[in-house]
């Protein structure tokens, strides 16, 4: 299969590695409490760990994971996460943030779609898994249309400040090409 030019892109969406001048960007997505009952985080990043990561080089199989800056029209929106990257079992689990002044456009549909075909054509995955909040349907609807199958829940899998909340599994497998 051959790769497009600008495999990165998909209309208005694009998705570029982190740099220097996306500290302020990541300092307010990460820091967000709202953010943090998705993400696992417990206290907040600071500037000098986030400016690490922007200055550091991203390198999926020795990190294990690979963050995107999603831009629209050249201005950052959100992200989107590779992580439990496996060379070995050809998989890796996806998450996407979109700043909340951001959502509902389509954004994420488009960012998503872009990471997947990356996936499949340049890190040449078997396949992507997510885990999404029971009570976050934009995120249900997201993967659900993204292509990607609901295959199980964990019950009572995430404490947070308003009780316990069930994570939905879903899980999207690249057919192999015949070679």
């Amino acid at each position: 299969m051959a790769l497009s030019q600008d495999l990165l892109r998909n209309g208005p969406t694009r998705l570029r590695t982190l740099e220097p001048e996306d500290v302020d960007w990541m300092m307010r997505w990460e820091n967000a409490p709202e953010h943090w009952q998705v993400s696992g985080t417990l206290a907040p990043y600071s500037r000098a760990a986030l400016e690490a990561l922007c200055h550091g080089h991203q390198d999926v199989y020795t990190a294990g994971q690979l963050r995107w800056v999603i831009e629209e029209r050249g201005k950052p929106i959100g992200a989107v996460d590779l992580y439990e990257f496996s060379a070995l079992h050809q998989r890796s689990g996806i998450g996407i943030l979109i700043d909340p002044a951001h959502r509902g456009k389509g954004s994420a549909g488009r960012a998503l779609a872009i990471a997947v075909a990356h996936a499949e054509a340049v890190l040449l995955l078997r396949g992507l898994h997510a885990q999404v909040h029971a009570h976050n349907g934009a995120s249900l609807q997201l993967f659900g249309s993204g292509g990607f199958e609901e295959i199980g829940r964990f019950k009572d899998w995430t404490r947070t400040q308003e009780g316990w909340h069930d994570a939905v599994l879903f899980q999207r497998n690249f057919i192999p090409q015949d070679t």
